[in-house]
């Protein structure tokens, strides 16, 4: 399980501490793979390009209204942003994929501006949409990569989150990301369009 293509369906959105506890405690990085030299091991995910945070082939940009891209900043100078949204329609080549279903992509983006690490070992987010405010079922697609360890001062890292979320509901859209006890949860909301 430590290759991330390889991971369960988004359970972890559920269990995202724990699992990304037992995950980092474990050596995550490549446990599971045949060593492949004995050089340095690969730079940790906070040296990932934002780029590569939304590691889902065939998506397409999607137009927002300025709510879901909004920064949250918070007192200790820890912003969290939407920094891309994508949707991409499914073809039914993974494990339990239906092909034809329409996933929408958010890349959330934290920037650490505080003086101390931030943890995002418990980083959850969800997204509901119109007319009721039904939750979106959050789903695996692709190599997308989750939130886990912390950012030191002064950094930023980027990680996607997939949900199948209907075209139907693009009018009225809203994500919650929480991440500790000590922050708020982060709201954007707003409507999506092609």
């Amino acid at each position: 399980m430590s290759h991330r293509g390889a991971r369960p369906a988004r359970f972890f959105v559920a269990t995202g501490a724990a699992l990304a506890l037992a995950l980092a405690a474990a050596g995550c990085s490549g446990g599971g793979k045949k060593a492949e030299g004995k050089g340095t091991p690969p730079p940790p995910p906070s040296a990932q390009p934002e780029s590569e945070a939304n590691a889902a082939p065939g998506s397409l940009t999607l137009k927002s209204t300025t709510g879901l891209r909004k920064p949250v900043t918070y007192s200790d100078k820890v912003t969290v942003a939407i920094s891309d949204i994508r949707y991409v329609k499914t073809k039914g080549q993974g494990p339990g994929e239906v092909a034809g279903k329409t996933l929408t992509i958010f890349t959330l983006r934290f920037t650490n501006g505080s003086a101390q690490p931030l943890d995002l070992n418990k980083v959850r987010v969800i997204a509901r949409y119109a007319p009721k405010g039904a939750e979106a079922s959050p789903t695996s697609y692709a190599n997308i990569n989750d939130f886990y360890g912390t950012v030191a001062a002064g950094k930023q890292r980027s990680a996607s989150y997939a949900f199948d979320l209907p075209t139907t509901g693009y009018k009225s859209v809203v994500v919650g990301v929480s991440f500790d006890s000590k922050h708020k949860t982060a709201l954007f909301a707003g409507s999506l369009h092609h």
